[in-house]
């Protein structure tokens, strides 16, 4: 198939009030000249990047509130998107992460995240593939994972799980459509200076390390995977390394490496 073209299109971006999810919703409409459905749950946040990028894009914007750890809110994002236009791109990126034992997490904690990293996920996925292979428009999904989804992650193992469904999930749907009018990319970042990982602590710890990628940065590189088309998409040199990294070490040595950094990182923060 050829490359994506967002320009005039719909583009349903989740996740969109901050972070990546609200850097890919701003490239899309700033670049691309792409229509764009944001969703999240913070919708004055939703409501004001609408006004922003309909004024400064000169584009369309149509907001969702929506929470994708409740069922019925998912089935209504893909309710209402499809009433707005043709959609043609999917962005699935909403996520919730815990950083800490896994022993004090609470099962609604987790309950919440896996409704969000995976169900909702699935679901969308479910909907929006049949309408798109219906359409013959050569659209897209893109599923937002993680490098946490390639190899263990002591101190993120509920979010290191959910993230390597996703991995497995999207890669094993990219060989069943080959040949269909739809692609499916998924992109597996590292860390991110977002507000996610601000408020995990993660990012102070490893900012000056140089391990984390601007939300912008990401979202140009995850953007370009999409309309590639790509299997799956790493960003960055130093997320590139650590997967050919994974590919050499045995993973139980690659996790204590990782979960060694974590567990200083855990201690500073004091916890």
């Amino acid at each position: 198939m050829k490359r994506m073209e967002f320009r005039g299109r719909w583009v349903l971006v989740t996740g969109a009030s901050s972070g990546l999810g609200r850097a890919m919703a701003c490239i899309l409409a700033r670049e691309h000249g792409a229509n764009v459905i944001l969703v999240a749950r913070r919708v004055a946040r939703l409501r004001e990047l609408a006004e922003e990028l309909s004024t400064s894009a000169n584009v369309r914007v149509h907001v969702i509130e929506a929470d994708l750890s409740r069922e019925a809110d998912v089935d209504r994002v893909y309710a209402e998107a499809i009433a707005v236009g043709e959609v043609y791109g999917v962005v699935l990126n909403a996520g919730v992460t815990y950083f800490g034992e896994h022993g004090a997490l609470s099962w609604d904690a987790f309950q919440t995240m896996l409704a969000t990293n995976v169900t909702s996920v699935v679901r969308l996925t479910s909907l929006f593939v049949p309408y798109l292979v219906a359409r013959g428009s050569a659209g897209g999904v893109l599923l937002v994972s993680s490098l946490a989804g390639l190899m263990p992650v002591p101190y993120q193992s509920a979010y290191s799980g959910t993230k390597a469904f996703l991995v497995n999930f999207g890669r094993s749907l990219w060989h069943e459509l080959r040949g269909q009018p739809v692609s499916i990319t998924t992109f597996t970042p590292g860390g991110i200076d977002t507000e996610l990982s601000e408020n995990t602590g993660l990012s102070k710890h490893f900012k000056s390390k140089a391990t984390i990628m601007s939300a912008d940065a990401c979202a140009r590189d995850a953007l370009r995977g999409f309309a590639r088309r790509d299997y799956m998409r790493v960003p960055g040199l130093f997320n590139c390394l650590a997967t050919l990294l994974m590919r050499i070490l045995p993973h139980r040595l690659f996790a204590n490496m990782v979960g060694s950094e974590y567990k200083k990182a855990l201690l500073a923060l004091g916890r």
